[in-house]
């Protein structure tokens, strides 16, 4: 069994830092430091929300909010010296996964609730209280902060060989998800580096940028993965500009030609690095080149203000925005600015989709807009299986290798 526990980060018993982007962005640089570094695998971890971490170890039954003290006295050091003002306090709640996220995504007004023994009973876990100086419990009184196994028993477990060298690189998959139906309807394929056991919580950027030289042995994944998951789309990520050079294409063609015939219904190619307004004769080649082996086209495009107009009938079957490297506020106006358009899209008859949502607040905002279809971190975990089609609601996002969702059903058909 493994053991989920939500980590939120706040100052003294006012229960600070709720919504303050420049404190969360520091809060999460200096967290996922220290994690990254001693949270190890089997270990995962999480950024799910402002100032909130999930924390998993399959090795354990009951985490040890001792071990998380480190944790606290590194954020006061770094945040307000050995003798700043406002000490860290750190709320550890231990549950099942459903009452683990919603945790995650309490206010502050909510956690007093709880804390006091005023909210409506509908949480059910432990709760401790880390700060700098002592490990409490919080629910129940007087309840247990140690683990199970003990942080000392973990310690003494025997380490991994030296020699060791970690997974070895091989293809990942993030859910893409249907957000007015509240159901996956399909995965799509990301090359995961070697020695990376799970990118969740870290840089997009820095772990899964598209290259053209990784679309290869991405492919190569496919017939395994269609075999293990009988349902659902799996799109595979084809770099545009591999499809106009004449070199690369022709680098690329024998491992499309070895795409299993038989499951081109379920096969999808998503097109990175589209240009704003590719020309006629580029898209033509795009479309003639892959329509044999893939049934669906989406075109993934940088700027949000893609011209569909100009998009020719019956050439993709969905358009997907990669949201900016950029500060929160830049990623939502990319957003409202690509949905803006939707009444156009819709008169193409052509999705529209977004990918590399990061955060809660930016899953949020895309389920409000009514945005169709959805993938990045906050969905999905960076998974070693693809999802299927399955249902899901959204406020039990992100799904998870390590989760538990017995209440999950697949669905017989997707979108």
């Amino acid at each position: 069994m493994t053991a989920i526990a939500c980590l939120k980060v706040f100052v003294g018993d006012e229960l600070r830092f709720a919504d303050n982007d420049t404190m969360a962005g520091l809060v999460g640089k200096v967290a996922g430091a220290y994690l990254e570094t001693t949270w190890l695998w089997p270990r995962r971890y999480g950024l799910v929300a402002p100032f909130s971490f999930v924390l998993a170890d399959p090795r354990a039954t009951q985490l040890d909010a001792r071990e998380l003290q480190a944790l606290s006295r590194d954020l006061q050091h770094k945040l307000f010296g050995d003798k700043g003002d406002g000490d860290i306090v750190l709320l550890m709640f231990e549950g099942d996964q459903t009452d683990v996220m919603r945790f995650a995504g309490l206010h502050a007004a909510e956690l007093k609730a709880l804390l006091d023994g005023e909210d409506d009973g509908s949480l059910v876990g432990r709760v401790c209280r880390i700060t700098p100086n002592e490990v409490s419990s919080v629910v129940p009184q007087g309840g247990p902060v140690c683990g199970a196994p003990t942080m000392e028993e973990l310690a003494a477990l025997a380490p991994p060989p030296a020699e060791d060298p970690g997974p070895p690189a091989r293809v990942g998959w993030r859910g893409v998800y249907h957000g007015p139906r509240q159901v996956f309807i399909g995965s799509v394929a990301v090359w995961r580096p070697a020695r990376t056991a799970s990118v969740f919580g870290l840089s997009p950027a820095r772990q899964e940028a598209d290259r053209p030289e990784d679309d290869i042995p991405t492919l190569a994944a496919a017939a395994e993965a269609l075999a293990a998951v009988p349902v659902g789309v799996m799109f595979f990520p084809i770099s545009f500009s591999t499809i106009v050079k004449p070199g690369a294409r022709a680098e690329l063609l024998p491992h499309l030609e070895a795409l299993p015939a038989g499951s081109r219904a379920r096969l999808a190619a998503a097109v990175y690095d589209t240009p704003r307004a590719p020309s006629f004769s580029a898209l033509s080649q795009v479309k003639r080149v892959l329509d044999p082996f893939f049934a669906r086209l989406d075109l993934r495009v940088a700027d949000p203000a893609f011209r569909i107009e100009d998009l020719p009938s019956d050439l993709a079957s969905s358009v997907t925005l990669v949201l900016p490297q950029a500060d929160e506020p830049t990623r939502l106006a990319a957003v409202n600015r690509f949905l803006r358009d939707a009444p156009v899209y819709r008169r193409k008859q052509v999705w529209q989709g977004i990918t590399d949502v990061r955060t809660r607040r930016e899953l949020n905002h895309c389920i409000e807009q009514q945005a169709p279809f959805l993938t990045g971190e906050a969905v999905t975990d960076l998974l070693e299986k693809p999802v299927g089609a399955t249902h899901l609601p959204w406020l039990n996002l992100p799904m998870h290798d390590w989760s538990t969702t017995p209440e999950i059903a697949p669905v017989s058909s997707v979108a």
